[in-house]
């Protein structure tokens, strides 16, 4: 869709990636890390709303823009607060108890993460309509419990579930080596054509150059995690 805009920005203390999809006078932002102000600005500059908050996992770098995102974002014309502005906010059911807890990493950067209630629960498999948009949602735990891709047109946005020839932590609470491999190799590498993968840190890369060169390929057995 030659209409579609895609929007980069570096958020929070791990320059983590967020990024912001519009589509005419609507869009959503997938993993606001922070730097709130400057994505309601793109949109405005853009003369778009946000409607809908996309999570791919509840690790403190993805989710520590939320709550305020969702709060600048209701203010309307008169600068007052109308909760019908504000965008809706989608999480995986496996990953709500990391938003207001240590599951969330934040203790060891010294971040603390304010709370926010997710408006829809996700299982994986949906497909949504998101401001005139088709986003498909992919279960891929192994990183996080509740570790969600979405497919956007020719684009995925992978979370911290796969990198540019690298693939995500396991080590962390309820993450899982096993799991991590299984999304990787038998959900993301068996989806047919080929795909941008943008992850939540580092550079963009290919479906198909991971499918031939990702060194997970390679790993037989669970390797031993970090002390």
């Amino acid at each position: 869709m030659k209409d579609v805009k895609y929007f980069h920005l570096y958020t929070g203390k791990l320059d983590e990636n967020t990024y912001i999809v519009i589509n005419g006078d609507k869009g959503f932002v997938v993993d606001p890390g922070g730097e709130e102000q400057e994505i309601v600005d793109i949109f405005k500059k853009n003369k778009a709303t946000i409607e809908a908050i996309l999570l791919t996992h509840a690790h403190f770098d993805h989710i520590g823009g939320v709550a305020n995102l969702v709060r600048l974002a209701s203010i309307d014309s008169n600068g007052k607060q109308d909760q019908s502005l504000a965008p809706c906010v989608f999480l995986h059911k496996d990953d709500l108890d990391k938003i207001g807890s240590y599951k969330n990493l934040g203790f060891s950067m010294g971040v603390k993460v304010e709370k926010f209630t997710p408006d829809v629960l996700l299982k994986g498999g949906e497909t949504l309509n998101i401001a005139g948009l088709q986003v498909k949602v992919l279960h891929t735990p192994g990183h996080s419990k509740g570790g969600v891709c979405y497919i956007v047109n020719d684009k995925i946005f992978v979370g911290d579930t796969i990198f540019f020839m690298s693939y995500g932590r396991y080590d962390f609470y309820d993450g899982d080596f096993g799991e991590l491999k299984n999304s990787i190799v038998n959900k993301l590498f068996r989806l047919q054509g080929n795909y941008t993968l943008l992850s939540g840190h580092g550079e963009p890369t290919t479906l198909e150059f991971e499918r031939k060169n990702n060194p997970i390929l390679t790993v037989e057995e669970t390797p031993r995690a970090v002390d």
